[in-house]
């Protein structure tokens, strides 16, 4: 399971995911709750496989961020 969820989306689904769990605590709606869990478990595992399907990722693959890109070789 190759992970395709980003730093950045993982922040978002984990707020969104707390968020929808303290509305399903106070309006006494349980799906909110679930769905707020489900969001959780894909930004925790760092994998979601609706992007999956759609062939879509969050996640940029590099080494590092620090590394210097290799210079381009002009042919002339």
């Amino acid at each position: 399971m190759k992970s395709n969820i980003s730093q950045a989306d993982k922040i978002i689904r984990i707020t969104v995911a707390v968020s929808l769990g303290i509305v399903s605590i106070f309006t006494s709606q349980i799906w909110f709750g679930i769905v707020g869990l489900i969001i959780l478990i894909t930004a925790l595992i760092n994998f979601c496989p609706i992007y999956t399907i759609f062939g879509y990722s969050t996640r940029k693959y590099h080494s590092s961020p620090f590394h210097a890109k290799p210079k381009k070789k002009n042919h002339h």
